[in-house]
C-alpha cells in the first residue's frame, strides 16, 4: 500500500503590478480556480473548490477552529449530549439567509432532511446518513438528533458534510428539485453570490447582515471575483500581471519560479491529505482475482520504490505513510508492517501463488496521474501486466465493487480523526461493525 502527504501550495499576488493596485482600490480581490465550479451549492459538490466557496457563502452549525482543531460553535449557540444516542442543539438567535430572512430550527429540520432524503440527491446523504436516525425542532431555536449508534465525530460531521438552507429551497411546484440552488444559493455564510457563470466565474459580495462575532475571521473584502483558469502557466501569467491575487494548488515548481520573482509570494505546507492503493482482497470484483490471495498483494507491495517516488514525482514534498490515515489523527497507528523495495521478492512471491508469469490487471485512479504511472511501471517490472484506467472519478464502480485495484485519496477534510476516512473507505456496514463489536 502505497500513503503519501500531500503538498498544498497558495500563491497570493505581491503589491507590485499596477492591477493589482486597482483591485485594491475597487476593495476586490481575483481568485482563480484551477477546475470548473458547476454549482454554487456544496451540497451537489465535493471539490475542493466548492468547499473554498462554501466557506464563504456558506455556515453550518459547526466550524472546525484552524489551529485548535476542535469544532466550535457556528451557526450553533451551544449543545449537550443528553444521552449517548441525542443531541440537543441550541441555536444562534441572530443568524439570517442571505435573503434577510431568519434562520430557525424548522429550517435545520429541513436542510437535514434534504440531505437524508433520497429524492435530495446530495453528495452528503450516506455520510450524515450513517449516523443520523432523526431530527426535531424542540421549538423556534432548538433542534434534536437522534442517532443510530454512539457517533464520536457527529460535531465534526455537522461542521462539514452538512450545509443549511431555507426551508423549502428546493421545492419547486411541489416537487423537489436538486439544482434549484445551483445558480445563486442562498446561503448563512459572509460572502453572498451576485453573478455566477458556470464554469467560467463567481462573483461574491460581502452580507452585511452577518454577524461581527463569528469564530471565522471576519471577513473584509467587499467583492471576490472567482475566475476558472485550468492551465496553471496561464494562472501563473496572471499571478504575475496582477490579474490574479490569489489561487491554490499549483505546480510547485511553477509557483517556486512566480515566487522567486519577488512579484508574489509562495507559501506550501502539509495537508492531512494521504493517498493508496487497494486492492480487492474479498473478490467483490471476481471471485477468482489474483489480489485474493495476500502473497500477490504482498508482491505489489515490495515491487513498489516509494522513496523513489517521493524523491523523483512529489519533489520532497510528501513521504512514504503505511496506514491510509495520517499519524496526526486520533485513531491512527504506525505499528503495522511495512514493505522495503525488493523486485526479486515480489518475483519469488508471485511465483509462489502461481504466477510466475503474472497476470492482467487493470488498475483505476483519478488523480496523481504521475505516480500512478510510476505504480503501473513498477508492478510490469516484475511481471504483472498493469494497465492504467485514468478517469474522472472511480466513485461509482468503488463502491459497486467492481474495482480489483484503483486509487484512492481523502484529505479527511483536515479533521484530526481517523475516523474521518476510516468509515468511507474501509468499513462496508458500520452499524454491523459496531453491533458486532457489542456482542
Amino acid at each position: 500500500m502505497l500513503i503519501r502527504q500531500a503538498l498544498l501550495a497558495v500563491v497570493v499576488a505581491a503589491a507590485a503590478a499596477m492591477p493589482a493596485q486597482a483591485q485594491r482600490a475597487k476593495d476586490t480581490l481575483v481568485a482563480a480556480f484551477p477546475r470548473e465550479v458547476k454549482t454554487t451549492d456544496g451540497l451537489y459538490s465535493t471539490i475542493r473548490e466548492n468547499d473554498i466557496l462554501g466557506l464563504l457563502v456558506d455556515d453550518a452549525l459547526y466550524y472546525v477552529d484552524p489551529e485548535t482543531q476542535e469544532a466550535v460553535p457556528l451557526v450553533a449557540q451551544s449543545h449537550e449530549f443528553t444521552d449517548d444516542t441525542t443531541l440537543v442543539v441550541n441555536l444562534r438567535q441572530d443568524v439570517t439567509f442571505h435573503d434577510g430572512s431568519p434562520l430557525t430550527a424548522a429550517d435545520v429540520v429541513y436542510s437535514f432532511n434534504h440531505i437524508v432524503s433520497e429524492a435530495g440527491e446530495t453528495r452528503y446523504a450516506t455520510r450524515i446518513g450513517r449516523w443520523l436516525d432523526s431530527i426535531e425542532a424542540v421549538d423556534d431555536h432548538t433542534v434534536r438528533f437522534r442517532m443510530k449508534q454512539p457517533y464520536a465525530m457527529v460535531l465534526y460531521d455537522l461542521s462539514y458534510y452538512s450545509k443549511l438552507r431555507k426551508a423549502g429551497s428546493y421545492e419547486i411546484d411541489g416537487v423537489t428539485t436538486p439544482n434549484a440552488q445551483q445558480n445563486q444559493v442562498n446561503g448563512t455564510g459572509p460572502y453572498r453570490v451576485v453573478d455566477f457563470q458556470p464554469g467560467q466565474r463567481v462573483e461574491l459580495e460581502l452580507y452585511d447582515g452577518y454577524r461581527s462575532d463569528s469564530p471565522k475571521a471576519m471577513a473584509s473584502i467587499g467583492k471576490i471575483v472567482i475566475r476558472m483558469i485550468p492551465d496553471f502557466s496561464t494562472q501563473a501569467a496572471e499571478v504575475m500581471s496582477g490579474g490574479v491575487q490569489w489561487t491554490f494548488n499549483v505546480p510547485t515548481d511553477i509557483a517556486e519560479n512566480v515566487g522567486r520573482t519577488g512579484r508574489a509570494q509562495f507559501v506550501a505546507g502539509p495537508s492531512m491529505r494521504v493517498g493508496y492503493v487497494a486492492l480487492d482482497a474479498a473478490g467483490r470484483s471476481d471471485p477468482d482475482s489474483p489480489t485474493r490471495d495476500l502473497r500477490v498483494r504482498q508482491a505489489m507491495n515490495y515491487a513498489i520504490n516509494r522513496e523513489e517516488i517521493v524523491t523523483n514525482i512529489t519533489g520532497g514534498t510528501a513521504k512514504p505513510l503505511w496506514t491510509a490515515c495520517q499519524p496526526v489523527q486520533f485513531g491512527c497507528t504506525e505499528d503495522v508492517r511495512t514493505y522495503e523495495y525488493n523486485p526479486e521478492k515480489a518475483k519469488a512471491l508471485l511465483a509462489e501463488a502461481g504466477y510466475p508469469d503474472g497476470f492482467d490487471l487493470e488498475y483505476w485512479a483519478a488523480r496523481d496521474r504521475p505516480i500512478q504511472e510510476a505504480l503501473v511501471n513498477y508492478w510490469q517490472a516484475v511481471g504483472i501486466n498493469a494497465s492504467l484506467r485514468y478517469v474522472k472519478s472511480v466513485s461509482k464502480p468503488r463502491n459497486a465493487g467492481e474495482l480489483a485495484a484503483f486509487y484512492g485519496s481523502s484529505g479527511s477534510f483536515s479533521i484530526p480523526d481517523a475516523g474521518a476516512i476510516m468509515p468511507d473507505r474501509f468499513i462496508l456496514d458500520v452499524a454491523r461493525v459496531i453491533q458486532a463489536i457489542r456482542s
